[in-house]
Formats: structure tokens, C-alpha cells, sequence
């Protein structure tokens, strides 16, 4: 997991509780007192140990946190990734276009091990992305809190619709992505 990811999950804890609660919960999760760099590589566990120890700590259901988190993710990775990103672009061309545009150059850097879940992402209509996610980590619904940062950024409500999920026995998610209005 990129280091990034971890320390905002610090600094959304610290923000939404305090620092008292990060460390009685990376004490829980059995990772008291590590440090997470933004640009180094972690491994997956941490961040999937620390999102179930907060869950079982604050009673919050797992997808809740992860969509909660993914919303707060967003003006970080814009202004680390934001070199990335066309200027003239709304919310839902950034959705359309972060697997072509964003992952690809970040895997193409090749300075660290990072891996991106691959996406397929494509317009259904001129209303309507398509972002189909696949990864062993299972985190759709940091996806779909990821989807709504980005739509609140670019003051765009968006819906989303998930009609195919990995989380019902499906081989992969499939979040359909459209302005609040159009729908």
C-alpha cells in the first residue's frame, strides 16, 4: 500500500478523533508507534488491520469507514497527483480518465513497487462513467468515498450505482458514476 494512503488515515483519525485514538488504535491493530511516510510502500495489512480495528473500536461499519476515508483522500492525492490531471477537466472526466492518465504514469515511474487497482474506466453515455475496479484488496468502497471526494472537489454531487461487486461474489466491481441532476 502506498505510503500516502497510510498517513492520510493518520491525519483522518487525528482530525475526525485525535491523536490519543491513533495510537490506542495502532496499539489495537498491533502496530504501536509506526511511522508512515507518504512515499514509501507498506504493506497491505497495515491499512486493512487498521480499518478493522477502527471499526470494531468505533462501531462503525467497515464500508462506512472506507467511503468516509476515500471522501477525505481526495484533496491530498489531487495536490500529490495533481500533475496528472488536465486543468480543464470536471469531476467525472477525472473519473473517466485516472486509469489512462493517472495509474499508468504512476506505474510508469517505476520508483517503488506501488500498485494501483486497475481500472477500466469509459463514458456509457454523456452523462454516465463506467469505472470497473479490480483488486485483490477489495476496497470498493474507498473507491466509491473516493468517487464522492472527487465529485465534492469539483462541487459535482454525483451518484453512484454498483450493480456488479466483488463484496456479493462477483470477480470484480462495477461503479456507474453520473451527475446527481442527470440521473
Amino acid at each position: 500500500m502506498h505510503g500516502i494512503v497510510l498517513n492520510q488515515l493518520k491525519s483522518f483519525v487525528v482530525e475526525t478523533y485525535d491523536r490519543d485514538t491513533w495510537a490506542t488504535l495502532q496499539q489495537e491493530a498491533g502496530l504501536p508507534g509506526k511511522l508512515y511516510v507518504p512515499v514509501t510502500e507498506y504493506p497491505d495489512e497495515d491499512v486493512l488491520a487498521l480499518v478493522e480495528t477502527a471499526s470494531e473500536l468505533t462501531e462503525i461499519p467497515i464500508p462506512d469507514l472506507l467511503e468516509a476515508f476515500g471522501e477525505f483522500l481526495v484533496p491530498p492525492l489531487l495536490e500529490t497527483y495533481g500533475v496528472h490531471v488536465d486543468k480543464d477537466w470536471t469531476g467525472l472526466e477525472l473519473i473517466a480518465n485516472v486509469e489512462r492518465y493517472i495509474h499508468i504514469a504512476l506505474r510508469a515511474k517505476q520508483v517503488s513497487t506501488y500498485t494501483p487497482p486497475e481500472l477500466e474506466s469509459g463514458w456509457r453515455d454523456n452523462n454516465t462513467v463506467s469505472l470497473v475496479y479490480q483488486s485483490d484488496r477489495q476496497l470498493c468502497h474507498l473507491a466509491r468515498g473516493i468517487i464522492t471526494g472527487v465529485g465534492d472537489h469539483f462541487d459535482e454531487p454525483f451518484e453512484i450505482e454498483e450493480p456488479v461487486c466483488m463484496h456479493e461474489g462477483d470477480e470484480y466491481c462495477e461503479l456507474l458514476v453520473r451527475h446527481a441532476e442527470a440521473a
